[in-house]
């Protein structure tokens, strides 16, 4: 009599090797059309026994072994976690429960994603996921961070009013990309001095950095009036060895880590009333160390970013630094801009300050790279790839642009400069 294992094999041999029709099949071996289809489906030439084989009818993975008392325990983290009381900037996501269980001296300890699961489960964070977008993203030519303080993000977050007083104050928010590490200032304006002057005692502890990323703001970029005039705080960066870094405009989530912190202020600093400037400052410290002391970096093994950070080598601007109190010069040094290329083909820099790049690379992303030492402009499709072109960058030449329909400079010219232009750090 055959196996049941013989009739699959009889099945499959007389289906696809002696062409018998699937009625002619089940009144031969005596079989349903359902079982047929099941193991004609199931096989495989090249694993014949083992596609063949039935295959367990019980649960793919283990039943939990987590205890009940460590499912109660990482809830009770949570909530407690979500005391803002006593602990006001404390992270209360799975990563965190999961490093402090470690600290804890548990072991083992869950997972981050079985907290998670435990924390969806008790309803205590969305089991929301982001859906996936199908629209193909055009490349960002932006430089990657590899290193402590290898991009450094800045921006500014406010108005913030203190109680009783229609005063306006902002946070200066300096945030690495790579460790996380931050440095917040509290501002009575958002003058470019104001922030120079806490850019510089920030660079002093936090370190100095290869790239400074901003937004195209006045009080970053420098005034509409002279475009190719950089206002003091691309001249500090240049002038300590920082290239300064221009998102193009309207992209915010071009600066996602320092949002994200600006965003996580927004929902702790910011929920305090302060009565004045003087309590703000204090509060803001308390928070800064929290941030850079407590925060658990889960791609670096739950190191903090001040830990991290102690790892690395970090170049510290010199406390005897004075030069931001007076104006500096624009000699030399180089400044980043990255640009969407208009249906026209063109990018604008500055406030009409415009180049011709090339129609057919339209929605596209380009690198425009300030030679001040030359006073020329390198743009290249990608960055340090492609080079395209290479017009001239004096005060005089700005808005002379449509004069002609290719202003960028001749091929001897390019040559001449494209070394310095495209050179890196």
């Amino acid at each position: 009599m055959d196996t049941e294992l013989q009739r699959r094999k009889k099945a499959v041999q007389l289906y696809y090797y002696h062409h018998l029709s699937k009625a002619a099949i089940c009144r031969q071996l005596a079989c349903t059309r359902s079982w047929l289809d099941r193991w004609l489906n199931r096989y495989d030439p090249d694993q014949v026994e083992s596609s063949l084989q039935d295959r367990t009818r019980g649960p793919h993975h283990a039943s939990s072994r987590w205890p009940e008392a460590m499912y109660q325990q990482v809830i009770d983290m949570r909530r407690t976690r979500s005391l803002r009381d006593q602990w006001p900037y404390a992270l209360k996501g799975a990563e965190a429960i999961h490093y402090e269980l470690q600290a804890l001296g548990l072991s083992p300890v869950p997972p981050i994603r079985t907290i998670h699961s435990w924390l969806v489960k008790a309803g205590l964070v969305s089991s929301r996921q982001a859906r996936p977008t199908s629209r193909t993203r055009t490349p960002f030519p932006g430089p990657q961070p590899t290193s402590v303080n290898g991009i450094q993000q800045l921006d500014l977050k406010g108005p913030i009013y203190l109680r009783g007083s229609s005063q306006k104050h902002y946070l200066m928010v300096l945030r690495d990309r790579y460790s996380h590490r931050c440095a917040i200032h509290p501002l009575q304006s958002r003058e470019s001095s104001a922030i120079v002057t806490c850019l510089v005692t920030s660079w002093q502890w936090l370190g100095v950095p290869v790239y400074l990323q901003m937004d195209n703001a006045l009080e970053f970029r420098g005034s509409h009036r002279y475009p190719r005039s950089f206002g003091q705080v691309v001249r500090v960066a240049v002038d300590i060895g920082t290239e300064p870094l221009f998102n193009p405009p309207h992209e915010p989530w071009r600066n996602g880590g320092v949002e994200r912190q600006n965003g996580f202020l927004e929902d702790r600093l910011l929920a305090i009333e302060f009565d004045d400037f003087e309590a703000l400052t204090r509060e803001v410290q308390v928070c800064q160390d929290a941030c850079n002391a407590t925060h658990r970096l889960a791609a670096f093994d739950g190191l903090t970013p001040n830990q991290l950070a102690s790892q690395a080598s970090l170049r510290l601007l010199s406390s005897a630094y004075t030069r931001h109190q007076r104006p500096l010069p624009q000699h030399g040094g180089f400044v980043m801009f990255i640009r969407l290329v208009r249906k026209s083909g063109r990018i604008t820099l500055g406030a009409g300050d415009r180049f011709m790049v090339d129609p057919d690379l339209a929605y596209t992303y380009v690198v425009a790279r300030v030679d001040l030492a030359r006073k020329c402009v390198a743009i290249s499709q990608y960055l340090n790839e492609k080079l395209l072109k290479i017009y001239d960058y004096s005060a005089e030449t700005v808005g002379q642009w449509a004069a002609d329909e290719d202003e960028s400079l001749d091929i001897k010219e390019q040559n001449c400069l494209v070394n310095s232009c495209t050179s890196e750090h």
